[in-house]
């Protein structure tokens, strides 16, 4: 490892340290003077137990902080990746306090504050680690601790990551010195010549070595991945030449044999519980609140033509599973479907006046909360397609059964990007891809929070 990287991660742990214990130790006794001095009923109490037991809510934190990765130095990090970490360690933190004091010790510590320093925590841990993102950021502007990469071969992957890299000009932490053995000379990087890669990385002083070739049948991929793997004073990567929609790609091995899992893109146990349980707390509120919604909706329904107040048809979720979909009826039974399935067009004869609107409206979706409560939908999710088209689908666009690694959402993440109704079936498949590889709870949340300003209202509902 070079010296400026021992520099640069030494910096970066002590600064997030310092930031992650401070933001610990606020969110502890300000949770302790909300619940003792501001809210009702307080006591004015409790404060030599408090400062006893600061000393455990730090630790703690830091351990967890660590367990779950954040203080490790990435080549490529995600903000809503770490957000959703924060999270974890929060919760994870609220539940070690919860079980140890109330279920192993016998010592009493108030409810309230222990939930108050939860959110307290999981906020300050956020704006702890964007105010150490953005004084490490300017000590990168600096250009001290500036790693060099050297790219290796050719073709359309690595020019994703150089321009991606080069984008990020005075604000990245990669400088991109030049291309080694390219038979297609990427825009704006420098030929190096060398004899093999450990010359040209020791005469350019290099930190980072890329590659990636397109053609397996190169007679000098073989050889550079060996040298690559001979490095010692250098990180070496390889990206793989496999289609994008291949979501969620994972190294692994069998026996000592390394292997590339195409289709590993699913939620553990752990986050499905977390998933199923915001979607019963939320969708529970949700048919709580929209009950006299529901009845009046339910009567112009009945009102506007003949037939049943809800419409059910087949729809896929997760791992392939075919349910019935409820919605409000928007359309006359008298007029059967022509030429197969296919999505409602505009100005569909189908429609009702008042189906119209639902649909303008997506009021017509509200009753598949009832498919959330019963399982075979989530609040959040790509949207479910009936069976005939999922066939379709499957033939001609690659990694689209991916998307059923998840359940189907009421809304999702091509929703609230406007991709709905009759659009492009290849976008619509590349968010909901994007939304299975990164799902958090937190963009979840965020999608929720979009489906109230972009998600209702859509042109292409018709």
């Amino acid at each position: 490892m070079k010296q400026r990287e021992v520099r640069f991660e030494v910096y970066q742990l002590r600064l997030r340290l310092i930031m992650d214990s401070l933001a610990t130790l606020l969110a502890w006794f300000i949770s302790y003077f909300l619940r003792f001095y501001i809210l009702p009923g307080a006591t004015k109490d409790s404060f030599g137990l408090f400062l006893e037991l600061s000393a455990l809510a730090l630790f703690s934190t830091l351990l967890f902080l660590f367990y779950h990765r954040l203080y490790e130095s990435r080549v490529v990090s995600s903000w809503a990746k770490e957000v959703n970490s924060l999270f974890k360690v929060s919760l994870d933190e609220f539940l070690l306090f919860v079980v140890f004091y109330y279920y192993i010790m016998d010592i009493w510590i108030s409810r309230i504050a222990l939930l108050l320093f939860f959110f307290i925590l999981f906020l300050f841990l956020i704006l702890g680690r964007r105010i150490a993102n953005s004084l490490i950021g300017k000590k990168i502007r600096t250009g001290n601790f500036i790693q060099k990469v050297l790219v290796v071969g050719y073709g359309d992957r690595l020019e994703k990551y150089c321009r991606q890299t080069i984008s990020e000009g005075e604000t990245g932490r990669f400088k991109i010195i030049g291309q080694l053995h390219g038979k297609k000379s990427i825009d704006g990087l420098p030929q190096i010549e060398a004899a093999g890669l450990a010359e040209a990385v020791a005469g350019n002083d290099i930190d980072i070595v890329v590659m990636s070739f397109p053609d397996d049948t190169d007679p000098v991929k073989k050889d550079l991945i060996r040298q690559g793997l001979e490095l010692l004073n250098a990180k070496v990567f390889i990206l793989p030449e496999i289609p994008m929609s291949y979501a969620g790609s994972t190294i692994t091995d069998f026996r000592s044999i390394p292997a590339v899992r195409l289709n590993s893109s699913e939620l553990s146990l752990g986050k499905r519980f977390v998933k199923r349980a915001f979607d019963i707390v939320s969708c529970s509120i949700a048919v709580v609140l929209l009950s006299p919604l529901y009845l009046f909706l339910a009567l112009l329904v009945k009102l506007s033509s003949p037939g049943p107040v809800f419409f059910r048809q087949k729809r896929v979720t997760r791992d392939g599973k075919v349910f019935d979909m409820l919605k409000f009826r928007s359309m006359r039974t008298d007029m059967p479907e022509q030429n197969g399935p296919h999505w409602t067009e505009e100005n569909d004869p189908r429609v009702t006046k008042i189906g119209r609107l639902l649909r303008k409206t997506s009021l017509d979706e509200i009753p598949q909360f009832f498919n959330v409560l019963s399982g075979s939908m989530s609040l959040i999710g790509p949207r479910p397609e009936r069976p005939e088209l999922v066939e379709e689908f499957k033939k001609t666009i690659n990694g689209y059964d991916i998307r059923h690694k998840m359940k189907a959402g009421i809304s999702g993440w091509a929703q609230v990007n406007g991709l709905r109704g009759n659009t492009s079936i290849e976008k619509r498949i590349a968010f909901d891809l994007y939304y299975v590889r990164n799902w958090t709870l937190g963009f979840d949340l965020k999608i929720v929070i979009l489906t109230f300003f972009k998600g209702f209202i859509n042109k292409n509902a018709y």
